[in-house]
């Protein structure tokens, strides 16, 4: 495998390790992050869902008195209704009008002065009231409807409440009070008053059978909003909101640190790769002959070692010696007797497998493993052609150099340790040496 491929991987294994922990922590920080936020808008619409029970809670109460004061006097006079829903609307910013209808028709509303077209109103055709009421636990209870349209204009919050008399049989409705708020004041003092800027608020009122009304946002109930009710006699009010703009990290420390943390894991990245290219390099340098690129002497040995141990094939062992290179080196000088080491190594690669494994275990003699030869004659074709190949003249700085090797070759066996089959091809190769000086072929016995 290239070196390059080799340190980009071991880079990218490296980043990676590191990036996990990074990502963990970005993790839990946003989830740290998204708890605090929800809590923080749970403590908005607490806040908000308090404000709406106390003004819910005290239109009924209200309402409660009204029916209380006339279920002991029915005739109560209209002044002194005056005087107790003057009191009422003083102390109560919210609050936009006490009216109190008989059988069914407003009779009386505090104050006149611009409630005049709700004198005569008829409350008893108002089917979603009858019904609201219908399904309270008592059958009498307040109820608060949704948001209506006032005879006035605007949204309108009211607040209704059957009123019942003693009969000379049985008790018998009277009539209703209702107190009227203003509902776009009440979603200002509260909703608008609770950084409206940074969230998002919707307000739902399911009652009975009839459609919830929504207000404000919608998709706060769709997006996980944060969420808190207030559960009237026969409505459910639920005051939900998220952040503006979603759900996210208000707080971009986190934002503007992971860049930060990335150039960091991008400069280990670069770091890891070019000392693992560097490693790759020395390990070649330590492994390989510096002249011809072979093998070295020690990583050549120990890899025959290994092969001939746990091989089940039978392998091929050559040792090659050059003749007399001595007398190279003295006609040509050393420099050529360099080159023509470097290109017979040359010569030999281009002959043999690329499984095959080639040496310099020596000046001038190099040692070659041949893997999965069938038989001897195989082995000996392999050295004839070694020979034929590396004996070429060569032609180096406008000369021409000729040579001869000695070659000595064997078949390896598991039995036989690596110093033995060594020692019996070098015996080989210099018996070839002293019988001719013509390249010749010795078998090993």
């Amino acid at each position: 495998m290239k070196k390059w491929i080799i340190a980009l991987l071991t880079a990218s294994l490296a980043a990676m390790l590191l990036s996990i922990p990074v990502h963990f922590l970005r993790e839990q920080y946003q989830y740290q992050a998204m708890l605090e936020q929800r809590a923080l808008v749970k403590e908005q619409v607490s806040s908000i869902r308090d404000d709406f029970q106390t003004q819910l809670d005290t239109n009924v109460f209200y309402a409660d008195f009204f029916e209380m004061i006339i279920r002991q006097d029915p005739y109560i006079p209209e002044s002194e209704l005056r005087e107790y829903a003057r009191f009422i609307v003083d102390r109560n910013t919210l609050i936009d009008n006490v009216s109190i209808a008989k059988d069914g028709l407003i009779h009386f509303v505090y104050p006149l002065q611009g409630n005049e077209d709700v004198i005569g109103l008829d409350l008893s055709s108002d089917h979603a009231l009858s019904e609201a009421i219908s399904a309270t636990p008592d059958g009498r209870s307040a109820v608060t409807l949704a948001p209506q349209e006032s005879v006035r204009g605007g949204l309108k919050l009211f607040t209704r409440k059957p009123i019942y008399i003693d009969a000379i049989s049985a008790e018998e409705q009277w009539g209703l009070s209702t107190i009227s708020i203003d509902f776009e004041e009440m979603i200002s003092s509260s909703v608008e008053a609770h950084q409206s800027d940074f969230y998002d608020y919707a307000i739902r009122i399911s009652s009975g059978s009839q459609s919830p009304y929504v207000w404000g946002n919608g998709i706060v109930f769709e997006e996980d909003g944060v969420t808190q009710t207030v559960e009237m006699s026969d409505s459910i009010w639920t005051i939900g909101a998220i952040p503006a703009g979603g759900w996210g990290l208000r707080d971009n420390r986190l934002n503007k640190e992971m860049p930060v943390f990335y150039l960091l894991i991008t400069i280990i990245f670069i770091m890891v790769y070019f000392l693992t290219l560097q490693y790759l390099a020395k390990r070649d340098l330590s492994r390989k002959d510096a002249l011809t690129g072979l093998l070295n002497k020690h990583t050549f040995e120990n890899s025959v070692r290994r092969l001939i141990r746990y091989s089940t094939q039978k392998n091929g062992l050559l040792l090659i010696d050059f003749n007399d290179f001595k007398g190279i080196n003295d006609r040509h000088g050393h420099l050529t007797g360099d080159k023509v080491l470097s290109m017979s190594a040359r010569r030999m690669q281009d002959i043999l497998k690329h499984s095959d494994k080639v040496g310099r275990i020596g000046g001038d003699e190099f040692m070659i493993l041949v893997k999965d030869i069938r038989n001897e004659e195989n082995l000996s074709k392999v050295a004839q052609r070694l020979i034929e190949e590396i004996e070429q003249p060569m032609e180096l700085d406008h000369m021409t150099v000729r040579l001869t090797v000695s070659v000595g070759y064997i078949l390896t066996s598991p039995s036989h340790a690596f110093e033995n089959i060594y020692d019996l091809v070098d015996k080989r190769m210099y018996k070839h040496k002293e019988e001719s000086k013509e390249t010749a072929l010795i078998k090993a016995d």
